[in-house]
């Protein structure tokens, strides 16, 4: 079997596909990616049986045939060749052998593939109650909550990132570790049917924004104990994450009694600061509102100590301190891509909310750490 291609978009499609494989893999078949070459496209799948993955891709072939190889070995030849097209051909033993083709570089170079056996079927996109989502809207609101997901944590429900639609064409994605909470809804022209919702694992939606761009639209739909997304030639599933998420809407309080809006660039910057201050992982800071002003202080025995004053509109004369992780500070700031940020208060130990000024719709909130008062 022989087939001509372009070898940078074989390397790009091997590249999405073998992202999914986990390097701790101790079975050689899912080590691999399967490649099934029929007519004039190849399409090349990989699974560590929790998320799978289908790329397809244009090609030329005399034949059809399937094997795997392994993704990051195939992917480091052809990033070494010179751009252009390539020869591959596949023999009965499924030694693949790689030929550039241009007169500048007289090489081959042969990869050992294996066949399909015991390699694990990928379900197909399931199209019945599948949606459309327009690519930039669920990137951006991927990226500004899935920070708040917890790493590692012995609660799963935690590990994701959760997708739910209680009204028509109102779609929301919420994050949570149980110290941070961060939240977004959009509207969509499609209706969505998710009024119970899902956790979608955080490797999964690493993996969906990494193939997400700012033009055209993915569809997603679930089916049972999976989620699947389609975005361009690329087709993913996933098991959705067994459990029941927290309910967020207790979390977010109802009302804060103090509102204060501060230029976000300017709290970035000093919160950024402040963080040389502080030690990991509490990163503990003090934040200090007046009527106009905030100051934030940040001070560790063995490291030193800082103050600095910005300022800020208040809706409230009084004044409140505040500790805070200033590490989930920094991390919903840079989220935001509004001038300013609006910031509720209510007390010294209650729940601190974040939200850009023009959006209400995108809010974080943060558990404060207790400090002591004079």
């Amino acid at each position: 079997m022989s087939i001509t291609l372009d070898k940078e978009m074989l390397q790009k499609s091997i590249t999405i596909a073998d992202s999914v494989i986990s390097s701790k893999n101790v079975n050689t078949v899912l080590s691999n990616c399967l490649f099934k070459i029929s007519g004039n496209e190849i399409e090349i799948s990989a699974t560590d049986n929790e998320l799978g993955i289908k790329t397809r891709l244009d090609a030329v072939s005399g034949s059809d045939v399937i094997f795997t190889a392994n993704g990051k070995r195939f992917a480091n030849i052809l990033k070494e060749l010179p751009k252009g097209e390539i020869s591959i051909e596949v023999n009965a033993g499924f030694m693949i052998s790689i030929k550039p083709k241009t007169n500048d570089l007289k090489a081959n170079y042969t990869l050992v593939g294996t066949g399909k056996d015991d390699f694990p079927e990928i379900p197909f996109f399931f199209e019945d109650n599948a949606v459309e989502i327009d690519q930039s809207v669920l990137k951006d609101m991927f990226r500004k909550v899935i920070h708040a997901s917890a790493l590692d944590t012995i609660k799963p429900v935690f590990n994701g990132v959760y997708l739910v639609s209680d009204s028509s064409g109102k779609f929301t994605a919420v994050a949570t570790d149980s110290r941070r909470l961060s939240m977004i809804s959009r509207h969509v022209e499609n209706e969505i049917s998710l009024t119970d919702g899902v956790i979608i694992p955080l490797k999964t939606v690493n993996e969906v924004l990494r193939l997400l761009s700012s033009g055209g639209m993915c569809r997603f739909s679930v089916l049972d104990n999976q989620c699947f997304f389609k975005i361009a030639e690329t087709e993913l599933v996933s098991r959705i994450v067994d459990g029941q998420f927290p309910n967020f809407k207790q979390v977010v309080p109802k009302q804060q009694s103090t509102s204060v809006i501060i230029e976000t660039q300017r709290l970035v910057d000093a919160i950024r600061r402040a963080l040389v201050f502080t030690r990991e992982p509490a990163n503990k800071i003090v934040l200090h509102f007046s009527s106009n002003n905030l100051v934030i202080e940040a001070r560790t025995p063995d490291l030193g100590e800082s103050t600095e004053e910005v300022q800020v509109e208040s809706n409230s004369k009084d004044k409140i301190s505040i500790g805070i992780n200033a590490q989930f500070l920094m991390d919903t700031l840079k989220e935001i891509d509004s001038h300013s940020v609006k910031i509720g208060l209510t007390g010294q130990m209650s729940p601190v909310t974040l939200c850009p000024e023009d959006d209400p719709d995108f809010l974080s909130v943060i558990m404060p750490i207790q400090i002591k008062t004079a």
